[in-house]
């Protein structure tokens, strides 16, 4: 447990014990210093539908399906490309709860140490950066449906980096208590990880489990089901779907060919008239399509061609495609898969994708705000730290300045009230500090009904994708400024 030295300093002490090394294992932990670490073997390439099944690990058969299939991999890209929306780090006092300028210098600060290298004297640095980590984070919550960290720390017990071990290697161990911490299944054993540098959240967790589930688990039939039926009609296809040449050999005129010791002879007969059809199906098999086919009166040639009676494919794979999309959580339009339907049904279907995509946020953010928290306290400041990701948009940089414009008059008019502070408008507004000699602005009411200016001209709805996404909602509030 971590214990402050005294009432007033504020200063986080942890274990000597969590120093300098890492307690959770992650890929390469399983392999001795010096040794080789083995590439990922491509498992998928040699995996048939029926082996994924045989597997029975689900977390496993997601990763493998996440690596190797199209649309799953497809899926899986898109939630963690559209998740990443940028984040922002704010702190507030513990004590009062208000926006702390230094505490969020100080967080920032910390991350600033974690993407940047410090010490050049160690080699090789093995430390992501933070994008990198929410990047992983997020692919760790789609395909295992939670996200552990463990605050990694230097030789000074001070931050260092963060490690994200693979949820499927935690298991939960009773307090006795009713509570649970958990442990990792090591190379050379469970390893408990009741530390105060380690965290785990979930995402959709079921009150009646313990274990976190995949969002994808529910795909994993639909899954398997779409790429049996693909295999099936790729060997239909094979089979019954190109027409094919039909060489025949005249039995008698190739007997009559063979010479008398061999057409006494039963045996040798048989033999010879074998030897001639191989020979022509080596000639045929080594045909281009521009070469000439030439050959005497003892064989022909034909062209068998098949009637298309698949006709039912088509149906058949729209429906199970729309079943896919919807088991991973996704959409037809998102995964290349356009069944149909109108542009404002992919711009319902893209809105949907954009909530669904916003739930992956939450763990990421949960953790890491408690990991910066702590990293933040063991430099002495008494904060808490709230990493949140930005609002997902889809729409271009450009088109956002109607909004831009419309937030930053928002936020003039709670700081020319009072609402917020100073600081809290630079940070919302993304100026960064205020210089030192600027009067302060906090409750000055420096905004009036008739100063606000064409801020409250600007309207959501006037780009293209806006009028598309947005409802026919009114620019205006009802406020004082409608009757002037």
């Amino acid at each position: 447990m971590a214990e402050k030295t005294s009432k007033n300093s504020g200063t986080t002490v942890l274990p000597r014990t969590l120093a300098n090394k890492a307690k959770s294992e992650g890929p390469a932990s399983a392999t001795e210093r010096g040794q080789e670490i083995p590439k990922n073997s491509p498992l998928f390439l040699n995996q048939t539908v029926r082996g994924l099944r045989d597997i029975g690990k689900i977390t496993e058969a997601v990763r493998l399906l996440a690596q190797g299939d199209g649309t799953v991999s497809t899926a899986v890209f898109n939630y963690v490309q559209v998740a990443m929306s940028g984040w922002t780090l704010k702190a507030y006092e513990s004590s009062t709860h208000q926006f702390s300028p230094d505490g969020t210098r100080v967080a920032r600060t910390i991350m600033a140490q974690m993407d940047t290298l410090q010490d050049y004297t160690l080699g090789y640095a093995d430390k992501p950066t933070m994008a990198s980590t929410v990047e992983a984070g997020l692919r760790e919550v789609v395909l295992t449906g939670g996200l552990a960290v463990e605050l990694v720390l230097n030789k000074q017990r001070l931050p260092d980096r963060l490690q994200i071990p693979p949820m499927e290697t935690l298991k939960w161990k009773s307090r006795g208590d009713g509570g649970k911490f958990p442990a990792q299944q090591g190379a050379n054993g469970d390893i408990e990880l009741n530390l105060p540098t380690f965290w785990v959240a979930t995402s959709h967790q079921d009150t009646n489990r313990v274990y976190s589930s995949s969002m994808m688990e529910a795909a994993l039939n639909t899954a398997f089901y779409y790429a049996e039926f693909v295999e099936d009609m790729r060997r239909a296809q094979r089979r019954g779907g190109h027409s094919r040449l039909i060489i025949t050999l005249d039995g008698e005129k190739v007997q009559a060919a063979a010479p008398n010791e061999i057409r006494a002879e039963p045996a040798k007969l048989k033999q010879w008239m074998e030897n001639i059809r191989t020979d022509v199906e080596s000639v045929v098999r080594k045909l281009e399509p521009e070469d000439a086919l030439v050959s005497y009166d003892s064989v022909s040639a034909d062209l068998l061609s098949t009637e298309n009676v698949k006709a039912d494919y088509p149906d058949l794979v729209t429906a199970i495609s729309g079943m896919l999309a919807t088991s991973l959580k996704s959409h037809p339009s998102i995964l290349g898969l356009r069944l149909g339907g109108s542009q404002s049904l992919s711009n319902t279907e893209s809105l949907v994708f954009l909530k669904a995509a916003a739930a992956i946020q939450r763990p990421v953010q949960d953790v890491l705000s408690r990991a910066l928290t702590l990293a933040a306290r063991l430099y002495g400041s008494d904060v808490y730290v709230k990493m949140e990701f930005n609002p997902i948009n889809l729409r271009p940089e450009d088109e956002l300045e109607a909004f831009k414009t419309m937030r930053q008059a928002r936020v003039l008019e709670l700081l020319s009230y009072g609402f917020i502070t100073d600081e809290e408008a630079a940070e919302a507004l993304g100026t960064g500090e205020r210089s030192p000699t600027a009067p302060p602005l906090s409750g000055t009411m420096f905004i009036n009904g008739s100063s606000k200016g064409r801020a409250e001209e600007a309207s959501p709805n006037d780009d293209p994708m806006g009028r598309a996404l947005q409802s026919d909602q009114p620019q205006n509030a009802g406020g004082k400024s409608n009757g002037e």
